[in-house]
């Protein structure tokens, strides 16, 4: 997975770049041998790399998050954090965004086809990596909710789009659109924090 890993990137698309991840990712997989190595945790690390410059203080600070900010066992073998995530947010969408959720259902569209990347990359994947660092900030100090919060902000952001959607092809096509296209972080935190109420 390391040459899919940003793959333009100037410094990661490199040997060098690619060797520094594998050192990150290999010392974090013998200090804790449950989560070993997961896709989406590549992007995790990289985007670490990329913004605290040593391996060693990536390497901690992904220590941080996986063992202190994000729920247990989303980066196992069997990804069960990441399930129960994906189930909570299923139904925070059902409470949030109704209307949405049940244009979605009438579909049979499951919202883990998007979101499940969302999650497991933590948006590093998605956003542009301006907004992708505003989202970081706000998770380490405010936690996971915040992966639930920005999720059901993309979704409130094309409500209007959402809901004449009839394909499913149509709804990934807006979500992933959007999501690329995010460079405001105050828009998108606005509406995380100020237009989807308590959780």
């Amino acid at each position: 997975d390391l040459p899919r890993t940003f793959p333009c990137h100037p410094w990661l698309d490199t040997p060098d770049g690619h060797a520094s991840l594998r050192r990150v990712l290999v010392g974090y997989s013998f200090r804790d041998s449950d989560v070993g190595y997961c896709q989406g945790l590549n992007y995790v690390a990289a985007f670490l790399l990329l913004v605290m410059k040593t391996e060693e203080d990536a390497f901690w600070m992904l220590a941080v998050l996986l063992e202190n900010v994000l729920v247990n066992d989303c980066y196992t073998g069997n990804l069960s954090g990441c399930h129960v995530e994906q189930k909570v947010f299923k139904d925070l969408l059902a409470k949030k965004c109704p209307k949405i959720a049940a244009n979605l259902e009438a579909m049979g569209f499951d919202v883990s086809l998007v979101a499940t990347e969302w999650f497991l990359c933590l948006f590093c994947k998605n956003l542009p990596s301006e907004t992708t660092m505003r989202v970081w900030d706000v998770l380490f100090n405010e936690g996971v909710k915040v992966l639930f919060r920005v999720a059901l902000a993309i979704f409130k952001m094309k409500e209007e789009e959402l809901l004449n959607a009839r394909q499913v092809g149509a709804v990934i096509d807006i979500l992933q659109t959007t999501s690329q296209h995010l460079f405001d972080p105050d828009e998108l935190l606005t509406v995380a924090f100020d237009k989807i109420g308590g959780l």
